[in-house]
């Protein structure tokens, strides 16, 4: 196996910690090492540093504006390089601006071998990812949306999510594209250091590594946090919608994405593209109906329309619109419904769980088998009964 060729920005005791470390991995070898930031493309430690051209850059951050400098610096100059950080300050902001300049992960100083060893199994296996894109086995992607906000797609997102991450014993993600702002962090209580934002504006540098460090576990899964604030540039380029979906593919056995209730054409081709299943929620009330058979008549004219599933969230005997009437207004079957809980999913919401297969029985029911026939999970064990006829998809 070929070395991975290693270079060190760092102060002399931390460098010969490095230099040791590297070599007693076995996988690297330390080629080119300096003690002076880099502070431009020209100054002498920053031209060593891109002739050796290293495939990963270790560099330490004792004094935050050298320390971001040194990282910009060094991804213009060498953009195919995996900079690593280390750093005695655990300050999250520093951490924060230093993936934002640059650096895929952060190391704890003092750097064991073992972190080491870790740091370069994630880069080999990104590197056949890159080099093998053919080889690398896709994970599943269920793109989750409504033509209403309101509706419940990000509680359905959200749990389906859990339930796949739990039933599957698999890597499962939540991507909340949702705008202007995204709620899923709200809804499991979760303060991001990371948004969405972040890893839109890695461009051409996201890949498993920083997705991963963008994102937080809850619940069994990991969660890439929606738009924190309303602006203007919350619009998503087609392209990074494809890289990250991508990204997400390569990284994950199970992707759930919570989309707006908007998207452009090139946006919905990515989709529709990508994704094994394109699921609409609705509540059986007229303006809801009203918007999804226009988005599902949209869908349609972008030959989407094969992979869409019609979910009713919210769906009581006592409705004042039917089940049947709703699909002739919409001209396409139910997928799927959700019976009406509302109680139990605010309590979840409030509480910043997931809902509660106790407290709300019939509604986690319902989830939890419309997740088995997305995901292809195995069926779960119990026993059937009339509320089975409730939960069966609709024929369309």
């Amino acid at each position: 196996m070929k070395e991975i060729r290693v270079g060190v920005v760092a102060a002399k005791d931390t460098a010969e910690s490095l230099h040791m470390q590297i070599a007693q991995t076995g996988m690297a070898a330390m080629v080119v090492r300096s003690e002076e930031a880099c502070s431009a493309a020209s100054d002498n430690s920053t031209r060593r540093i891109v002739e050796a051209n290293p495939d990963i850059i270790i560099v330490e951050i004792r004094d935050s504006s050298t320390g971001l400098q040194t990282l910009q610096v060094l991804q213009a100059a060498l953009p195919k390089s995996r900079l690593l950080i280390t750093s005695n300050v655990t300050d999250p902001q520093l951490i924060i601006e230093a993936m934002r300049s640059g650096a895929r992960e952060y190391l704890p100083n003092p750097v064991s071998q073992a972190t080491l060893l870790e740091a370069f199994h994630r880069y080999l296996v990104d590197r056949s990812r890159t080099m093998n894109p053919a080889s690398a086995k896709r994970g599943k992607l269920f793109c989750i949306t409504s033509a209403k906000h309101g509706s419940g797609a990000t509680t359905l997102a959200v749990n389906l999510a859990g339930i796949i991450a739990a039933r599957s014993k698999q890597s499962t993600a939540l991507l909340d594209l949702d705008r202007p702002v995204g709620d899923a962090a709200a809804y499991l209580n979760i303060k991001p250091a990371f948004t969405i934002s972040d890893a839109l504006a890695a461009g051409a540098r996201l890949d498993s590594v920083l997705l991963d460090s963008y994102m937080q576990k809850s619940n069994g899964f990991y969660l890439l946090a929606g738009f924190r604030e309303y602006a203007s540039n919350t619009v998503i380029p087609a392209e990074r919608l494809e890289q990250l979906l991508d990204v997400s593919q390569n990284t994950f056995a199970h992707t759930i994405v919570d989309l707006p209730p908007t998207m452009t054409e090139d946006q919905v081709e990515v989709i529709a593209h990508n994704s094994q299943a394109i699921v609409v929620v609705l509540t059986p009330e007229l303006p809801a109906i009203w918007r999804t058979e226009r988005l599902l008549t949209y869908l349609n004219k972008l030959e989407s329309t094969d992979k869409v599933r019609v979910i009713l969230n919210r769906s009581s005997s006592s409705d004042e619109i039917s089940n049947v009437d709703i699909e002739r207004l919409l001209r396409n079957g139910i997928h799927w419904r959700l019976p009406n809980d509302y109680r139990a999913c605010i309590k979840a919401i409030n509480s910043g769980n997931l809902l509660d297969p106790a407290g709300s029985k019939h509604l986690y029911r319902a989830i939890n088998a419309l997740a088995t026939e997305l995901a292809g999970l195995p069926e779960a064990e119990g026993r059937r009964g009339l509320l089975d006829l409730f939960l069966k998809p609709s024929s369309i």
